[in-house]
């Protein structure tokens, strides 16, 4: 992995975050995951928008970030964090920015997934944005690992379907595309929004028995862009997803 912080007028490499940043310490951070196919940045205004909307709720002005050269990287996952730096829990956010490259495969034709429903009552974000306190999305995707699946659905305390562990979720219940409204929790995710642009899905409350009911799924973010779900509960599904998967293509790899 690659690390480098903004620094006055250039993005600077470095070993590590500080350990004293709260960003660290406390979880204090809001970030973006931006995929890059051979140096070009998918949905780069739609990721930054997010990422000043949710360092908005921390009570911070977004400082301008500077051009990122995209083109050295190749192919792989440019993380953007946001941390709140230095001082007590309570100390104002300070806006630390950081960029984190992983090379990681990004691709739309990936194998469907087997998917669980995770028992544990998830406490999302207000707001939905991501935050650098990822401990129940972890444990989550841990116990799907553990029972044979790839991922895990969560449910917030009032029972409604907040999405997966690391993805939005999409359901296919009597004809028409469904994926959790904001309100609940859901991560505003980019390709999420894609999607709901370009497959006339709705956004509403969905409950356990939506997710029973569903006859087919897929899920997305910004490395799988949309990945079908093969097997929820131990149920099959019907792969309705190779439509959407193959404009998403065509529209964004493509290019």
């Amino acid at each position: 992995m690659l690390t480098w912080k903004q620094s006055g007028s250039a993005w600077e490499a470095v070993e590590s975050v500080p350990l004293a940043d709260r960003g660290f310490r406390y979880g204090m951070s809001v970030f973006e995951t931006i995929a890059v196919v051979a140096g070009r940045p998918l949905f780069l205004d739609a990721h930054l928008e997010r990422l000043r909307w949710a360092a908005g709720d921390c009570g911070l002005d977004l400082p301008q970030l500077l051009d990122f050269d995209f083109l050295s990287l190749w192919t792989g996952l440019l993380r953007f964090y946001v941390t709140a730096g230095t001082g007590g829990p309570c100390d104002p956010f300070v806006g630390n920015v950081y960029a984190l490259f992983d090379q990681a495969e990004v691709g739309w034709d990936l194998s469907a997934l087997r998917v669980m429903s995770c028992a544990a009552l998830y406490l999302p974000r207000p707001g939905g944005w991501k935050s650098g306190n990822y401990w129940q999305n972890i444990e989550a995707i841990s116990l799907a690992k553990r029972a044979a699946c790839d991922e895990a659905l969560l449910f917030n305390p009032a029972g409604m379907l907040v999405g997966a562990a690391m993805a939005n979720v999409f359901l296919q219940i009597d004809g028409t595309w469904v994926t959790p409204a904001l309100e609940t929790g859901a991560r505003n995710g980019a390709v999420r929004s894609w999607v709901l642009s370009h497959l006339g899905a709705d956004e509403g409350i969905l409950e356990s028995r939506d997710v029973a009911h569903c006859s087919a799924a897929f899920l997305t973010n910004s490395r799988i862009g949309i990945r079908s779900v093969r097997e929820l509960d131990g149920r099959p599904l019907a792969n309705e997803a190779s439509g959407i998967q193959q404009k998403y293509f065509d529209d964004i790899f493509a290019t």
